[in-house]
C-alpha cells in the first residue's frame, strides 16, 4: 500500500515546517507520467524534521525533489511499514545501492 499522504517539496523551507515525530518517509522524483512520482529511497526515523534535513545536506540518492511521510508511534511500527514500502517500491536507494 503506497504512502497515505501528499507529496511535499524536498527543500529547506518545507522541511522547516515538518513536525519532529517518528515516521517513515520516502524520497521521490517526478516520473514520466505527469502527476506521478518515482520512489528513490525509503527510510524511518524517530525525528522526521532532523532526518530530512540530514538527507537534504547529504542525500542517500541523487535527484529527490519530493518526499512523502507517515507518522508512526513506535519503532516496531516504523520498521514494519518501512519494510513493506521497500518491498512495494523497490527503491534504488534501498536495493541497488545496498548490495
Amino acid at each position: 500500500m503506497p504512502f497515505n499522504s501528499n507529496a511535499y517539496p524536498f527543500n529547506q523551507v518545507t522541511i522547516n515546517t515538518v513536525h519532529e515525530v517518528g515516521a517513515v518517509y520516502g524520497l521521490f522524483s517526478p516520473s514520466t507520467r505527469p502527476g506521478f512520482f518515482r520512489c528513490l529511497y525509503v527510510g524511518r526515523t524517530d525525528n522526521l524534521r532532523r532526518r530530512l534535513g540530514e538527507h537534504l545536506n547529504n542525500p542517500p540518492v541523487v535527484g529527490a525533489t519530493h518526499f512523502f511521510a507517515e507518522a508512526c508511534v513506535s519503532e516496531a511500527q516504523r520498521r514494519e511499514r518501512e519494510a513493506a514500502l521497500i518491498a512495494e517500491f523497490q527503491p534504488v536507494g534501498n536495493t541497488q545501492l545496498r548490495r
